[in-house]
């Protein structure tokens, strides 16, 4: 492939050209000045919407200070996990008081010279009580627009739209971070994807579909631990989110990778789980696919077609934990908009409970169980390599350990030490590891294995893995939830285990640089 230093270099000098010609003239946009900086060094092209996009001025406003983060002051969603230029995008917004301004700012994420993102627009509102839900004490209140079903568990917003926007052409494919603040600095967040850039190199999926499930926003989830009233076989995208300030899984999970892919200039694109499943067929554009985050559900044709990617030469890479653990189902809002509920009854073979799911005994390929579960059996190690093992929440500050017996090609150049462990906090809360269950690949190259211990004081371990598929596809998974927080200095969240420990680990981003160009090649 192009050494990547040389066009960086061609490319830096014509930007520099660029903004000689260009200079008082530059383009204004909403107040944010198109002024060029540095390309990033890693670009893989010349024509790269990414790398032209990173040379926009960045902002760290996008953050929400210490103790300004809204309970029930301010809460919102949008309708749609993702939108096209040109395509609307509306959010919806309740304010606990009547009349409440507020101002909503959208970010894309990114680089943007370590700022992390970039503000593209803005705009103010007077806020409408629509109803709020208190969280901390499980309850909804004065929402009389909201459905629930407490057989099932789905709740619907369906308040009046506040603002609708239509994506500007000039938007580049990526996760946009909307923060709404109120008057009184209350500040929350909701978030999307914009489409675009269809034949990049890389597709990047974010894991929409994980961030719906653990939601508990009205009352129900599909997890017992916050649900009060029992899981939910059914929960919706048409409310705001619970987790993470309203960012869903976006900031813990999700924006280490974001920076660090974007700092590197990899011609990316991103689209969520939702367009996996309605058009998997799309992955064969790319040459790789990247799972961020927490990717725990799948539904049958978001399996079908990652497995068909991978089978025709398309390299896949897992940066995180847990991926496909659950098979899920889509079914239309109660409105009729397609897609905008999940179904998963969580039924298991071993507790005999099979028939929850209506589809057992007709289509046992969509029952809603484990992917590994005997009913559905395809255990995810058939095609990640590794799958999940276990969780903690009580031991922290895991570091990832370079195997032993790690030879692999792809450690050329990091300075990993077999042996030897690097960083904290890497690993966990969730991980994956080696299952002798007749699945594994057999080329499968084990390049960490990391001590753990479950919530119950069990030993484990976790395992980072490279294997080659039949069709020169390579495959990459990192085996850990916080894997990707080694590759950038954001944290949303501290890990008190760790103090005075570097936030990045330079010889796991050359591991990653080093995977990323593999994955583009057939082995």
């Amino acid at each position: 492939m192009p050494n990547r230093n040389i066009i960086a270099t061609i490319v830096a000098a014509a930007v520099v050209v660029i903004a000689l010609v260009i200079g008082a003239n530059a383009h204004f946009f909403k107040g944010q000045a198109n002024t060029i900086a540095t390309v990033p060094l890693g670009s893989d092209s010349a024509d790269n919407p990414i790398v032209r996009e990173n040379t926009q001025i960045g902002t760290s406003d996008w953050k929400i200070p210490a103790g300004q983060d809204a309970t029930t002051e301010i809460q919102a969603y949008v309708s749609a996990r993702s939108v096209a230029p040109g395509q609307n995008i509306t959010f919806y917004v309740s304010t606990q008081q009547a009349g409440t301004r507020y101002t909503l700012f959208v970010y894309r994420l990114g680089w943007y010279m370590g700022k992390g993102a970039r503000q593209m627009m803005a705009a103010h509102g007077v806020g409408e009580a629509q109803g709020y839900f208190d969280e901390a004490n499980s309850k909804l209140v004065d929402c009389t627009t909201c459905y629930v079903d407490h057989n099932t568990g789905l709740v619907e917003a369906r308040w009046k739209p506040s603002y609708s926007l239509t994506i500007p052409n000039d938007w580049t494919s990526g996760v946009y971070l909307v923060k709404l603040v109120d008057a009184n600095n209350k500040q929350t967040y909701t978030s999307f994807d914009v489409l675009g850039n269809t034949n990049s190199t890389y597709v990047v999926v974010t894991a929409d579909t994980t961030y719906a499930a653990y939601n508990d926003w009205g009352g129900y989830s599909l997890y017992d631990y916050n649900s009060p009233h029992g899981r939910a076989s059914h929960v919706s995208f048409l409310r705001p989110s619970t987790q993470q300030d309203g960012s869903d899984q976006v900031l813990v999970f999700e924006a280490d990778a974001i920076h660090w892919l974007e700092q590197q200039g990899y011609n990316l694109s991103y689209i969520s789980s939702v367009d996996l499943h309605t058009h998997p067929e799309a992955l064969l554009k790319h040459k790789a696919y990247i799972s961020l985050g927490h990717d725990e559900y799948w539904t049958k044709e978001m399996r079908d077609g990652v497995d068909s990617a991978r089978d025709h030469g398309v390299g896949l890479a897992f940066l995180e934990a847990d991926a496909s653990y659950w098979q899920m189902r889509f079914e239309p809002s109660t409105s009729g908009q397609p897609d905008e509920t999940l179904v998963c009854y969580k039924v298991q073979s071993d507790n005999h409970d099979l028939a929850r799911d209506p589809l057992y005994g007709k289509d046992n390929s969509r029952v809603t169980g484990m992917w590994r579960d005997p009913v559905v059996n395809r255990p995810e190690n058939e095609l990640i390599g590794i799958m999940f093992s276990d969780i903690t929440h009580k031991q922290k500050g895991y570091p990832w350990i370079v195997d032993p017996g790690a030879k692999s090609s792809f450690m050329s150049g990091t300075n990993l030490t077999p042996g030897e462990s690097y960083g904290c906090g890497l690993v966990g809360y969730e991980w994956d590891k080696i299952f002798n269950n007749g699945s594994t690949p057999k080329n499968l190259q084990v390049l960490a294995t990391s001590p753990t211990i479950n919530d119950d004081g069990q030993k484990d371990s976790s395992n980072t893995t490279i294997y080659f598929a039949p069709s020169g596809a390579m495959v990459f998974a990192s085996g850990s939830v916080y894997w990707a927080a080694g590759l950038d200095t954001y944290r949303y969240e501290t890990d008190s285990h760790c103090p005075g420990q570097a936030s990045t680990i330079s010889g796991m981003q050359k591991l990653l640089s080093n995977v990323m160009d593999g994955l583009i090649v057939h082995h």
